[in-house]
């Protein structure tokens, strides 16, 4: 396993660890919504007092968290943007430009011109939410960002994209636009190019904000989980029917 991974699993692991001892913090108050509704209408009647004692014992995020939150949000929606502009311009070498048209090849071009400022301003967004929260996977991350455009930095400045000292990127739109669909295809269009390097690297970080994200908001809403002896959630149990029955 590599080290970027290792670093990776720990800080997820680390992170559920505290969300799940913050949930099994709250079995007390559970208990008092499993007796108050002992004389209830059932099932019904149990979900209601289980969410009535959930509200009262809600977390509120603090100002550090609720950062936090926002920069992963940003930085999902941002890096799911950068993914699908990169698997768009990636179907560029799947194309024969010889069976086309000059009209197709001059769409084509326009096209390609436009997703390529599209994907550059996903990727600067996603890159200004990872510094802004910082932490050892996303500043991995961002150095392997860098990295990435270290390689390809002749033929991408070539299009007129430049890399400044915080890691965003520049377009400069007549160079791009003077580019012919040739050189467009096999900067950013073909696999192992800037362009699959960072769409692949954009998974990693949807992965890494969606876990963030989902101990955040679990530390939040605390008092709608508290783990049975089965490791799921009681209120999970009761609205689906849990992952287990009685019998295991």
């Amino acid at each position: 396993m590599g080290h970027t991974k290792v670093n990776s699993l720990i800080m997820q692991n680390r992170l559920l660890s505290q969300a799940r001892s913050r949930s099994r913090s709250q079995s007390t108050n559970m208990g008092k919504a499993l007796q108050k509704s002992s004389n209830g209408n059932g099932k019904s009647s149990l979900l209601n007092s289980i969410k009535k004692q959930a509200d009262s014992d809600r977390y509120t995020l603090g100002e550090a968290d609720l950062k936090s939150k926002k920069n992963y949000t940003a930085m999902r929606e941002a890096a799911e943007s950068l993914s699908g502009h990169t698997a768009k311009l990636l179907l560029l070498g799947k194309k024969d430009l010889e069976e086309l048209t000059e009209e197709e090849l001059t769409g084509l071009k326009e096209s390609t011109v436009l997703e390529a400022a599209s994907m550059v301003e996903s990727y600067n967004e996603m890159i200004r939410a990872m510094t802004d929260e910082g932490g050892t996977v996303n500043e991995i991350y961002l150095k392997q960002m860098k990295g990435y455009f270290k390689n390809a930095k002749s033929d991408l400045e070539a299009l007129g994209i430049t890399q400044g000292s915080d890691g965003t990127l520049s377009v400069n739109t007549e160079l791009l636009k003077g580019a012919d669909i040739q050189k467009l295809v096999k900067t950013l269009g073909m696999e192992g190019t800037f362009t699959d390097d960072i769409g692949k690297r954009a998974q990693n970080v949807i992965s890494n904000a969606e876990t963030n994200l989902a101990v955040l908001n679990k530390s939040q809403y605390a008092g709608l989980y508290s783990y049975n002896q089965y490791g799921n959630d009681i209120l999970d149990a009761f609205t689906s029917g849990g992952k287990y029955n009685t019998r295991g």
